[in-house]
């Protein structure tokens, strides 16, 4: 039961703001001392200095991927009934509290068929469960937590820390040549307060510089994490002195039109007719008939009730939770600032969030100009963008821009050209050349989708298209262009190595790991010889696969069906036969929408027998 409302919990956030598959969870209390305190330790840990020919890297990880663990009073960890740590990302939620605050409402307003108290007790869960990320009026955050911090670099991380690392971004599986030694995780509150966090970003690379003996270091600023990257250039110009590298994976640079749109009001998922055709399937976190199931039982309420109960739960988690927090503010786009300040900054009381969020949008209008001064500075910047993948349903504009999922590509790959989610440029389309005018350069994608001479990072941005921003760190081409990348130079832009074009195509490899893992314990002397001669084949294509980083579509997919299938046969892998979705769902669904709209079950008769009144008298 918890986990069910855990996952309704952040279904409901995803659907709100940037929320990647990356919740770390609980994890067992051991190393609970070791944050209590924290200390930046400023001890040199290596001797290299500057004759080293690798340069310190930081990784500024995205949204929700460093530890922030539930504290009580005292500062000390909550554990929960099994001992471990409790995550506070993105809510912490006590099951006994919610059911206390929701049941009655609940059972009384489906009863009553009107909002008993429901709209009211759905406030007080949200407020409830995400209060402990909440900010005062200078945008501190005032729940009780602990930030676990890695004032050290990953060599010196001990296994729960490079579990908890690890399972952000599983550097354990893609080897890199650079020493663990000057590879660094910096962590931040994702709710926290923006400015705070960028001078803490400030002093940590500060310290690592310290640390290793080096004058410069690599920043691996990754989606929110770009956000960071934005103010510390415009607050600390001076830092660019001290960078080798700078690689930004989707960076959410120009934050996201999820936000922009939920911090102007533009929310689609509040009108009962986008709620009741075909929100929940749009929103890609459902398989189709579990949305059309759920589409057809929110009528067990009045409309009014449903969209009552879901407005106020909204506005709950935005006006007491979101619009504190300088973070989530890093997040709204440029050109949705102005109006979403408007709209939620203009009363006095929030005089000093409206001037913290007012220094970021400035550093967010010359996030480009930075860039280029970086470039003037001998800085080498690359960056890894992401196209084609629907955007989640939740803002009016959803469907009218190319995106990753998550955040729209205008932003991630700094002004990057694209048609819109399923189109592609006219064909008579020349590249723009904005920022690449060598002739025999084609930035425009395979697939006629992007354009990316338009970007300013023309020559130096890679690619893919399908790419799913919350799955990104399972995509090993990607990761693995990191690591080449902070370790060594060889690789000056896009046509650099052959192994790794501009244009690619994303891929999730947990599953094809996993396989390969159960194959090679599997004893294949009980096989018979054409059995066993699959097994060999399978396996090695699946290798191939991933080794090939220049992906072809398909080939993923068909080495990974392959291997399931021969491990299936010796009952080591499952084989999921793909489920036709029901026909009579969708019909059922349509049909009560052009019947009845969007009111529920309990309406229903009246509508019925008024509509059999006016046939029969002729109105």
């Amino acid at each position: 039961m918890k986990k069910t409302i855990r996952k309704i919990t952040a279904v409901l956030l995803s659907v709100l703001m940037l929320i990647p598959a990356v919740s770390a969870g609980g994890y067992a209390a051991s190393s609970a001392s070791r944050y209590t305190s924290p200390v930046i330790v400023h001890e040199k840990c290596t001797d290299c200095g500057d004759d080293c020919e690798f340069y310190p890297t930081i990784i500024i990880p995205g949204l929700g991927q460093s530890n922030v663990m539930v504290a009580d009073e005292n500062g000390d960890y909550v554990l929960d009934s099994d001992g471990n740590t409790i995550s506070a990302f993105p809510a912490y939620i006590q099951l006994p509290e919610v059911i206390k605050t929701a049941v009655v409402p609940a059972v009384a307003s489906l009863l009553l068929q009107r909002d008993a108290g429901l709209s009211d007790a759905l406030a007080k869960v949200i407020d409830s469960c995400f209060g402990i990320n909440k900010s005062d009026l200078e945008a501190q955050n005032t729940g009780n937590v602990i930030l676990e911090r890695y004032y050290w670099s990953y060599a010196e991380c001990t296994e729960y820390e490079k579990e908890i690392i690890n399972h952000h971004i599983p550097f354990k599986l893609y080897p890199t040549d650079l020493p663990y030694d000057h590879l660094y995780y910096f962590t931040y509150n994702s709710f926290g307060n923006h400015i705070d966090v960028t001078k803490d970003l400030y002093d940590y690379i500060e310290m690592v510089k310290e640390q290793t003996g080096h004058d410069k270091v690599n920043l691996v600023p990754i989606s929110q994490g770009g956000t960071f990257a934005n103010a510390i250039f415009e607050y600390y110009p001076e830092v660019m002195d001290s960078l080798h590298k700078v690689l930004y994976i989707v960076p959410a640079l120009d934050g996201s039109t999820i936000i922009g749109d939920v911090f102007t009001g533009n929310i689609e998922f509040l009108d009962p007719e986008f709620v009741y055709n075909g929100f929940l399937e749009n929103l890609g976190l459902l398989d189709k008939d579990t949305a059309k199931i759920i589409e057809i039982a929110l009528r067990i309420l009045p409309d009014e009730v449903l969209m009552a109960s879901l407005e106020k739960a909204v506005g709950t988690l935005v006006e007491d939770v979101m619009i504190r927090s300088t973070s989530m503010w890093a997040l709204c786009p440029s050109g949705n600032y102005p109006e979403a300040a408007e709209k939620y900054l203009s009363d006095p009381e929030m005089a000093s969030i409206k001037e913290q969020t007012y220094k970021y949008y400035q550093a967010q209008l010359h996030s480009d100009d930075n860039i280029k001064k970086l470039l003037d500075k001998g800085v080498q910047v690359f960056n890894v963008a992401e196209y084609n993948f629907p955007m989640i349903d939740v803002g009016g504009t959803w469907d009218s821009q190319n995106a990753d999922f998550i955040i729209h590509l205008d932003s991630t790959s700094m002004g990057a050209y694209a048609a819109n989610i399923g189109e592609t440029l006219p064909e008579d389309y020349v590249q723009k050349n904005t920022y690449c005018s060598n002739p025999e350069h084609n930035h425009i994608s395979p697939d006629r989708v992007v354009d990316a001479s338009a970007g300013v990072l023309a020559d130096t941005t890679f690619y893919f298209v399908g790419q799913r921003h919350d799955l990104t760190q399972h995509n090993d081409v990607i990761l693995e262009i990191a690591m080449e990348l902070i370790a060594h130079d060889d690789i000056t832009d896009v046509y650099s190595d052959p192994r790794f074009p501009q244009f690619n195509t994303g891929r999730d490899t947990r599953n094809l790991y996993a396989l390969l893992e159960a194959a090679e314990d599997f004893d294949t002397a009980s096989l018979s010889a054409e059995d066993a001669a699959e097994f060999a084949a399978a396996v090695k294509q699946a290798e191939n696969a991933l080794e090939d980083t220049t992906v072809e579509a398909g080939t993923f997919e068909a080495a990974e069906k392959r291997l399931t299938a021969i491990l299936a046969t010796q009952g080591l892998a499952e084989v999921t036969e793909e489920k036709e979705p029901s026909a009579f769902l969708p019909k059922l669904s349509l049909w009560l929408y052009e019947n009845y709209g969007t009111n529920g079950f309990s309406e229903m008769p009246l509508i019925t027998l008024k509509n059999l009144w006016n046939m029969i008298t002729g109105k």
